[in-house]
């Protein structure tokens, strides 16, 4: 499947959960809760946020968005797992 075919799918908690082993989803629970940029507080998201979709996108990285626990500000954070060969034949794979 060439890269640009792709459609950005949404998943569940449970998808995500079958996506990423452990390492991938500790790692990806410590970027959203600590590592997501917030615009309008000009900072980091010192409270967390509040995850209202993830998404599978086009590149088999996941995209988070939400909602900033500060401001409550929209905010959206990417996660490159797409790069790591395995990860994306994973990927992939689950879009089968």
């Amino acid at each position: 499947m060439h890269m640009s075919k792709l459609k950005s799918i949404p998943l569940n908690q449970f998808q995500l959960a079958r996506l990423l082993d452990d390492e991938q989803m500790t790692m990806f629970k410590l970027m959203i809760d600590r590592n997501v940029y917030c615009t309008h507080c000009g900072d980091m998201c010192e409270e967390g946020v509040t995850v209202s979709e993830t998404v599978l996108n086009s590149l088999n990285d996941i995209q988070v968005s939400g909602t900033c626990n500060t401001c409550e500000g929209s905010v959206s954070r990417i996660v490159e797992f797409g790069e790591d060969k395995a990860f994306y034949d994973k990927a992939t794979e689950f879009r089968k």
